[in-house]
């Protein structure tokens, strides 16, 4: 799959989630799966060959549409060919041109206006494409969600879109090239879902609840939706929005309770509290909001708890700092068992 440059990306970790999952339960194959906070979408998409149905839950739109893309279509040469036909359009100078590259009335240098137009012009063939009932509303996530992968690779920042580069670096200014976001073609569309909302708002309306809950939630202050403002932005694609300030940020973003000091603990109890499920994993760092100790207390509740302290590089952003090493936890909750305040730790070697 193609992915986003995304902070909190379980793509190199993935490997290692599936395995203790596998280790701790066996075979899942029988068993239902969903990730409440699926942002890139990395964990479902390679956990859907290894569970009954693999659902997937963010509250952002731009992934809302990239898991949408991963878990409820599949790649199909009528899509490559549409996806070729999007690579030799004319440029259009539309809303993302105007908004996010520079030119006379904006300053904002996040893609070259170039790569903005095309950007443009694949965005509005999108739309009518499915307007005129060409494509259906799954392939049209496909496509929205491989235009969202492929700009993101042209995109002039450092890592995340709270600001831009003031001079273009080289990868911005290479043309803008969509190319399919997965080519998987055994997907179970059937039975995978995918949502949109609060994951404790989902938690408390699905009353089915599912075998594994994976979460991974923000571990500290940055708000994804401030951070990828302009994805949400391509992904609405409305005239009416307004953005504000230097950097274009989408008025009224989503602000997330587990990105507050204040707020986060009520927001992991609300939560959890609501989970419907067998089995619980959730992967958090050794620099979260919620220490340790508070995250033992909170999840010994619930269940036996088991804990995986894995060694990881730091995101290459984040690299200027002393310490280049940080531990991500992925705490382990069998809910079928009483609670236990007693834990045992499983400390892995580096990746």
């Amino acid at each position: 799959m193609n992915t986003l440059n995304y902070i909190g990306s379980k793509h190199t970790l993935c490997s290692t989630i599936l395995d203790i999952v596998k280790k701790e339960l066996g075979n899942i194959k029988l068993l239902s799966f969903i990730d409440l906070f699926a942002g890139t979408g990395t964990i479902g998409y390679n956990f859907q060959d290894y569970v009954a149905k693999c659902c997937a839950n963010d509250l952002e739109l731009y992934s809302f549409v990239i898991n949408k893309a991963l878990l409820k279509c599949n790649y199909s040469e009528k899509l490559q060919s549409i996806i070729d036909n999007c690579n030799k359009l004319t440029n259009i100078q539309g809303l993302i041109y105007s908004n996010y590259s520079e030119n006379d009335k904006c300053e904002r240098m996040f893609f070259s206006n170039d790569n903005a137009s095309k950007c443009d012009a694949i965005r509005l063939h999108i739309n009518e494409l499915l307007m005129t009932e060409y494509i259906s509303e799954f392939e049209y996530n496909f496509l929205l969600a491989s235009l969202l992968v492929s700009i993101d690779k042209v995109a002039n920042t450092s890592c995340v879109y709270g600001a831009y580069l003031k001079k273009y670096k080289t990868s911005a200014l290479k043309p803008l090239k969509m190319v399919p976001i997965h080519t998987k073609t055994n997907i179970n569309t059937t039975d995978n879902n995918v949502f949109n909302m609060k994951a404790e708002t989902l938690c408390l309306d699905e009353t089915n609840g599912y075998d594994i809950v994976y979460m991974d939630p923000p571990y500290n202050q940055r708000q994804y939706s401030a951070n990828y403002s302009p994805l949400n932005y391509i992904a609405q694609y409305d005239p009416s929005i307004v953005l504000t300030g230097k950097t274009g940020l989408i008025e009224n973003y989503n602000k997330s309770d587990f990105c507050s000091k204040v707020k986060v603990k009520h927001a992991f109890a609300s939560l959890l509290d609501g989970l419907k499920c067998k089995y619980m994993f959730i992967s958090y760092n050794n620099e979260g909001l919620i220490d340790y100790e508070d995250m033992k207390i909170m999840l010994s509740k619930y269940g036996k708890v088991k804990l995986y302290k894995i060694p990881y590089k730091k995101f290459k952003a984040q690299m200027s700092v002393d310490i280049d090493t940080v531990y991500e936890y992925l705490w382990y909750i069998d809910t079928t068992q009483a609670a236990d305040t007693t834990i045992e730790i499983i400390n892995l070697t580096s990746l």
